[in-house]
């Protein structure tokens, strides 16, 4: 028995003397943590890191405690401390010559991981320059280029996904237009390759056939519109008046007996809505950056999106769906199907990189969630979805210091997660001094 003892305690001393042994490059002292394991605030803690992780989270030990001490020092009192963001729905596009644009953008406000549903070889190359630390940007978890070929054969798929994965794609980008025989041969043989899918609902599968697939995310709540059983298009359109509202409880219980995801990008119909009925009040509003990535290929005259919608009929549409796709993304929150914050920016003006994510936060939260679960579906979701909810989305000793620093409180207000003071991305300050003070859209 006193062997036993003694070997216990000997073993606790070595555990002790290991949880010391790291020594930390930065302390965040007196935060008022958001951990987003729970709806909860933890009260003034520090928050030790080192080595690019969280090391310890300890109750606040007071200034005196840090004097003399040599590692660097943020003072948290007053703030609060939430995870990194993630925009499950972005669009780096044709923009190379303003990638480093918008990956400062993202930065800027929070936003330290992206999912790019447009991959090409030059976005790879940035993906892999970042992730190398020769550049410094969000995580980019890559999709390939939009498969849309309405002709494409399943033989023309699988030599797809063989070409995807050597070049080191993450998903499959599925698009509107792309043939059944396509979607089924991608369906089938993705996984075989190590790749996923993620999209649209092509019209030829619709969405009960999307839902029966291995497309694992939904891209856009207004997929949902266009495909049978509700069959609800766009612009100078008579009939029917108004969506079927009464398929929404089938169409969420069917999503979530199906495991998919959703991303709602409820920021991106919205903005359409808005440019339609007056691009030059609601571009006011938005912090434009120096270089709007979308300028270098959008041309409001001739494009057809705002000509679409130009006619009051269309515009009436647009409202009814949209009121369609909040109350849809309500019952998706109640029949628990993951949601993932997206944007699908820069792809309009008015979606800006970074910012357009606390828009849809925003958006959210009026659908009906609750500030702590729209603050989920940009960290816990998308983590969990990304297979990567070991390392990120949410505050624990262990988990990587990719960490916000807000100067209010996003529980009491989900606008307030535009109060960025600070950004880490993996224990190192990528951004300070820029507090974003944003709009607030309802």
């Amino acid at each position: 028995m006193k062997q036993l003892q003694v070997t216990f305690i000997a073993a606790l001393l070595l555990m002790t003397a290991g949880a010391h042994a790291q020594q930390p490059t930065l302390v965040i002292r007196n935060i008022r943590v958001i951990p987003m394991t729970t709806d909860t605030i933890l009260q003034d803690r520090d928050v030790w890191i080192a080595n690019e992780k969280i090391i310890r989270i300890t109750p606040a030990a007071g200034k005196r405690a840090f004097r003399k001490k040599g590692f660097r020092q943020i003072n948290g009192t007053g703030k609060y401390l939430i995870p990194g963001l993630t925009d499950s729905h972005v669009h780096y596009k044709n923009y190379v010559s303003v990638f480093h644009e918008c990956d400062s953008l993202y930065l800027r406000y929070g936003i330290t991981g992206v999912l790019a549903l447009n991959g090409r070889p030059e976005l790879l190359c940035h993906r892999d320059s970042i992730r190398r630390g020769l550049l410094q940007g969000p995580d980019i978890v890559c999709a390939s280029p939009p498969m849309n070929d309405s002709t494409m054969t399943a033989e023309q798929a699988v030599a797809k996904l063989d070409t995807f994965r050597q070049a080191g794609y993450d998903f499959v980008k599925i698009y509107s237009d792309l043939s059944k025989e396509g979607f089924n041969a991608f369906s089938q043989h993705a996984a075989a390759y190590g790749l996923r899918l993620a999209g649209h609902i092509p019209q030829r599968v619709t969405t009960m056939g999307v839902l029966h697939s291995r497309q694992e995310l939904i891209a856009h709540a207004e997929e949902y519109l266009y495909s049978p059983p509700v069959n609800y298009f766009m612009g100078n359109i008579e009939t029917p008046v108004l969506p079927d509202t009464s398929l929404i409880p089938m169409l969420a219980k069917a999503t979530a007996d199906a495991h998919k995801a959703v991303s709602p990008t409820l920021i991106t119909f919205y903005s359409i809505w808005q440019t339609a009925e007056d691009v030059n009040s609601y571009l006011s509003a938005m912090p434009l950056p120096a270089i709007d990535p979308v300028a270098v290929t959008w041309d409001w005259m001739n494009s057809g999106i705002p000509q679409k919608f130009a006619a009051p009929r269309g515009r009436q549409r647009m409202q009814a769906a949209f009121d369609f796709q909040l109350q849809l993304v309500k019952a998706f929150n109640d029949r628990k199907v993951l949601l993932l914050a997206g944007t699908d920016a820069p792809t309009m003006p008015g979606l800006v990189p970074g910012y357009s994510l606390h828009l849809e936060l925003q958006l959210l939260h009026k659908a009906g969630l609750s500030n702590y679960e729209a603050l989920k579906t940009a960290t816990v979701n998308a983590a969990e979805f990304l297979h990567t909810a070991d390392q990120r989305g949410t505050i624990s000793e262990g988990k990587e210091a990719t960490l916000i620093i807000l100067d209010q409180n996003p529980f009491t207000d989900i606008q307030h997660t535009l109060s960025v003071n600070t950004v880490l991305l993996k224990g190192k300050i990528v951004s300070a001094g820029q507090p974003s003070r944003g709009r607030k859209l309802f």
